[in-house]
């Protein structure tokens, strides 16, 4: 089918020598699977845009990066402004073509896959990947958590973001394992799978597992070797609350868009609050303010089109800029936040992963984050809290007088439905900064 669909689409492309760009605008299904091995096969770049982007999203997209054609289906297509792109429905990849020639260079130049980061700071960025970045990462974490072909994968994140396009369908399909390939992520539908016996890995964005607490319902998924979370920090509480539920110590890992991996838990170690060990192939360092400084195979060859935001990210001798705070504990990484977060006040530093663990010790904090707000004018930063939690204010500000130093209590409690964050499970960090500045 593969073979099939790559044949059409070089009927439709012709002959390159160079890579084209291919969008794919598709839900996580067995048609977008096919569609991406093909242009792999091709040996061009496959760009697969978010199924939940509104009509202007995907217009933003397409007219920062036009792809050679899109591949999409009637439902999708509609999204897409047709003047001037050709949009292929998938039904159409039929019809091979007698002689397809298949654009091949080294692997880790030739880029495989093209996707936009998470956005936590401002507007998302398109990242490159290439061949051996993939199977870099894959590899790297496969022997740490001794994942082969015997195993069976859930993958409910979305194809068309690195998370779940490389530890999701790269890695089932890099061990030939079956996987349960879900459009969406449901708490319900998770856990019944989970419970059927037949998954031996899940793995997630940390706030996945803030749900699966929260669904009602008694399910035994003992039968699942690894719940791996990544994306975004775990608080030790919500670690403990779902060992306590289910029996299963969740292996928290490290890494992000640009980087790839960069550490994670062991089989044999599984500690709450760090994301384990510096993976082997990693060379890392800490800067002067103790931001973490990587190379690896993993990193990403650049942004598209934009080599001065590429460049501005490497430190002089080499290194990528993570923008995280951290420090090793007994060897074991330990992430205090982001560079741009940092927190002083009354002459300490304060990380607000802290305050945010110390205060998930409360089962009724549903979610929160914490957040400095710099005044030039001031010798403390305002710290703000945002918080979804059926307490009221004054609750809360009780709780922290008994529980919390007085450096972390907060100047400002903003209560939130749900703290925004992007399609990765990241915290929105400008949009939180612009609802401080409206309500402080």
């Amino acid at each position: 089918m593969v073979n099939d669909a790559a044949a059409a689409l070089y009927s439709k492309i012709g002959k390159k020598t160079q890579q084209q760009v291919i969008g794919l605008l598709l839900p996580n299904s067995w048609e977008f699977v096919v569609a991406y091995l093909a242009i792999l096969k091709l040996g061009h770049i496959a760009m697969p845009l978010d199924p939940t982007y509104k009509k202007l999203e995907v217009a933003m997209v397409l007219n920062q990066i036009p792809p050679l054609l899109m591949v999409s289906n009637p439902a999708y297509s509609k999204l897409i402004d047709k003047t001037g792109l050709e949009v292929l429905m998938f039904s159409d990849l039929a019809g091979a073509h007698p002689n397809p020639e298949y654009l091949q260079q080294d692997s880790k130049t030739q880029i495989a896959s093209l996707v936009f980061t998470s956005g936590t700071t401002g507007k998302p960025k398109a990242a490159t990947y290439s061949h051996r970045n993939h199977i870099w990462n894959i590899e790297v974490c496969s022997k740490v958590w001794d994942w082969d072909h015997e195993d069976s994968l859930l993958v409910s994140l979305s194809l068309s973001k690195w998370y779940g396009l490389v530890m999701g369908l790269g890695g089932a399909i890099y061990h030939g394992n079956t996987m349960y390939l879900d459009d969406w992520f449901d708490e319900h539908e998770t856990l019944k799978t989970l419970a059927s016996g037949k998954i031996s890995i899940f793995t997630h964005i940390s706030t996945t597992y803030y749900k699966l607490l929260e669904a009602e319902g008694d399910f035994d998924i003992s039968k699942v070797r690894l719940c791996i979370s990544g994306g975004a920090a775990l608080p030790p509480a919500i670690w403990q609350a779902f060992k306590d539920r289910f029996g299963q110590e969740i292996l928290e890992v490290y890494g992000s868009s640009e980087t790839g991996r960069i550490a994670s838990n062991l089989l044999d170690e599984r500690i709450p609050g760090s994301p384990g060990r510096v993976l082997d192939g990693v060379e890392l360092k800490f800067s002067d303010e103790n931001e973490v400084l990587i190379k690896s195979e993993g990193v990403f060859p650049g942004y598209y089109n934009n080599p001065e935001a590429t460049q501005a990210a490497y430190t002089t001798d080499g290194y990528w800029r993570t923008g995280d705070i951290g420090e090793l504990n007994n060897e074991r990484l330990v992430l205090k936040g982001r560079r741009m977060e940092r927190i002083r006040r009354f002459g300490y530093t304060i990380s607000p992963r802290d305050v945010e663990w110390a205060l998930h010790q409360n089962p009724d904090i549903k979610e929160i984050y914490v957040l400095g707000v710099q005044n030039p004018q001031q010798p403390n930063d305002r710290l703000v809290y945002f918080i979804n939690s059926t307490l009221g204010e004054s609750a809360i500000r009780d709780f922290c007088k008994q529980n919390l130093p007085f450096a972390w209590r907060p100047d400002d409690i903003i209560m939130v439905e749900a703290i925004p964050r992007t399609k990765n499970g990241k915290p929105k960090i400008s949009k939180l900064r612009e609802l401080a500045l409206e309500n402080i």
